[in-house]
């Protein structure tokens, strides 16, 4: 599983559009939706810096995340262009492998 990162810095008069277009259900969603290997995508917002948010897109393997983008470079660009309005600051912040999913926190019983 890998897990793909972005921060972004988004002007408070687009939060509401930008939380629809980045978000689970959102136009990013459903075009990563397309391919397989995708699973899901997160959107968190920063508590105290209501204007940076964090969005997780998940895949089954980093090959599933570079096989949907050489697939979709016409797509994945249209829709970059079309919602780089909705944020002042994009940031990469890695891709983040792990074997499992999600795992309880040390010590949880959950």
């Amino acid at each position: 599983m890998i897990e793909v990162l972005y921060r972004y810095r988004v002007h408070p008069a687009q939060a509401r559009a930008f939380e629809h277009a980045y978000g689970p259900d959102g136009p990013w969603a459903r075009l990563y939706g397309t391919h397989p290997g995708f699973r899901r995508t997160r959107l968190f917002r920063d508590k105290k810096d209501t204007e940076v948010y964090i969005s997780v897109d998940v895949w089954d393997a980093r090959a599933d995340w570079d096989g949907f983008r050489s697939a979709n470079p016409q797509a994945y660009a249209r829709l970059d262009r079309e919602l780089r309005m909705l944020y002042l600051e994009e940031l990469l912040l890695g891709y983040y492998e792990g074997d499992e999913e999600y795992r309880p926190p040390h010590g949880s019983t959950a």
